[in-house]
């Protein structure tokens, strides 16, 4: 009767030590590695650039910096906005040849081009484009400290608000026309920003990068090759021929829209 007790004892014992085991082994287990963090995408044939990635709004604005951009046929920086009722805006800082310099211009589109307009010619290499929706209109302006905008144009939309998704972005593409900018052996390097205004105030916005099998956007202006890179949060940098990971994100303009 005693060893019966024992070997009892002895298999409660074994059974509690393995439970023990068991829970020590699973609060002890390594946590899962983290993510590897983001790289430069190589992307080929299509806008090199952000999309936006944040909540409806009334407002963007993207920031550019322009350290170089070795195209043999022009370029464009783009602020493109899809817009809830189905147009498609744009203000863009561009370069095209033959033409004595870069100018501010604007592209408005539903099935087809609505509406096309620039400015004089200005250089500017660092500056921010936005687009604002407010009383029916989309206003277009150009900002080159962050603190004063010019509102150099407007056009009838309705009542409509800016929506996310690819055909939103700050991009660089070609002139126009559906060109594509040929970048060559020479550096390009272009810094980019994007911020939205959340009713009250702006805000670094979340952004993504058009991967080599992009959603659908708007713009027909591409690039031939380019690196694009973006931790998510606001800031962005295209670059060739060798790829960049670090970027840049501005305080936030204080002008309003």
């Amino acid at each position: 009767m005693a060893s019966g007790n024992a070997l009892k004892a002895a298999i409660i014992a074994i059974f509690i030590l393995a439970i023990i085991i068991a829970i020590y082994g699973h609060y002890t287990e390594p946590p899962p590695p983290p993510p590897p963090p983001p790289q430069p995408q190589l992307v080929t044939n299509q806008p090199a650039g952000l999309y936006y990635d944040g909540p409806e709004t009334t407002a963007i604005a993207g920031y550019y910096c322009i350290e170089g951009i070795n195209s043999s046929n022009g370029y464009s920086i783009q602020l493109n906005a899809l817009l809830s009722n189905g147009l498609w805006i744009q203000d863009s800082y561009t370069l095209m040849p033959g033409v004595n310099g870069p100018f501010f211009n604007t592209n408005v589109r539903g099935k087809e081009l609505l509406y096309a307009e620039g400015s004089n010619f200005i250089n500017a290499p660092c500056a921010w484009l936005v687009i604002a929706l407010k009383n029916g209109y989309a206003y277009f302006g150009y900002s080159l400290d962050g603190k004063s905008n010019v509102w150099y144009d407007s056009y009838p939309v309705g009542n409509a608000t800016i929506k996310p998704g690819p055909s939103t972005e700050l991009v660089l593409g070609g002139y126009g026309n559906g060109e594509q900018a040929v970048l060559g052996n020479g550096t390009t390097l272009v810094y980019l920003a994007l911020y939205y205004w959340n009713g009250t105030s702006w805000v670094s916005a979340p952004v993504g990068v058009f991967t080599p099998t992009p959603g659908y956007t708007h713009t027909a202006e591409t690039v031939n090759h380019a690196y694009v890179f973006t931790n998510g949060t606001c800031g962005g940098v295209v670059s060739w021929p060798s790829p960049v990971n670090n970027t840049i994100c501005p305080s936030s303009p204080s002008f309003k829209p």
